[in-house]
């Protein structure tokens, strides 16, 4: 990326941090750049119609394109192209089921997943749901936004005798989960079948969907379960760096 790139750049990501039209000299400070290659910059984008200033005080501001571009790109935006190196290393890693998932009316969807390889294995076909108090996935995306999320929540089914079946076990549950960084059940909604999950997040904390491994409970044990933890946290964590836009 060149230079003059690379500082164009940096006054689009900053400008739409303010919340407000700014002035020259705060913008050029808080870039740690000089007046006049700032004003370069931002005479050039109001010139191709991504910038403007307004007509009262002439501080400058983000014109409705960049809101116009981000709209295409949500638009064509498919978190499973994102997603499946980060799964394909998970199986590669753990030699266990990756899944991805994402939220669909008050279900965990799974989207796509890349299957062991191993004789015993969990059975996590597409499509398939599970409900948000009893999987692992569920519990990630509750963990991501559980202020949206947990008042959904108003009558929890028990599905085996491990099921959370209350609300407040239920917080206590899912601010562990945050605590450690992944959200964990075991034999919940399937007895034999526990998981491992993670949110994933985008821009701004926005919960975009879930990562996580379905493990037979008999492995789900040991440095083979920390393992786990510690490969499902990490590749969350880089998702959603990439999809926030970070490095």
């Amino acid at each position: 990326m060149s230079t003059t790139v690379g500082k164009a750049l940096k006054v689009l990501e900053l400008l739409s941090t303010y919340g407000q039209p700014v002035r020259l000299a705060e913008l050029s400070r808080d870039l740690a750049m000089n007046k006049s290659t700032t004003y370069r910059l931002l005479e050039k984008m109001s010139q191709l119609g991504y910038v403007r200033q307004a007509p009262t005080d002439s501080r400058y501001m983000l014109t409705t394109r960049m809101w116009a571009i981000g709209v295409r790109a949500f638009r064509n935006f498919d978190i499973r192209a994102w997603a499946k190196r980060h799964l394909e290393e998970l199986e590669s890693e753990l030699h266990e089921t990756a899944v991805l998932a994402v939220l669909e009316g008050d279900d965990v969807v799974v989207v796509d997943k890349v299957a062991s390889a191993q004789a015993v294995q969990t059975l996590s076909p597409l499509g398939s749901r599970s409900p948000m108090h009893c999987s692992s996935l569920g519990k990630a995306l509750l963990m991501g936004d559980p202020a949206g999320l947990m008042p959904r929540l108003k009558r929890l089914r028990k599905f085996t005798d491990k099921t959370i079946t209350t609300l407040p076990a239920l917080r206590e549950e899912i601010a562990r989960a945050t605590a450690a960084g992944v959200a964990e059940a075991y034999d919940e909604y399937r007895v034999g079948v526990s998981g491992v999950s993670a949110p994933i997040l985008g821009v701004d904390g926005v919960l975009l969907g879930v990562i996580g491994v379905s493990i037979p409970t008999m492995r789900a044990e040991g440095k083979h379960l920390e393992a786990i933890k510690a490969a499902v946290g990490l590749h969350a964590q880089k998702l959603s760096q990439a999809l926030a836009g970070g490095n």
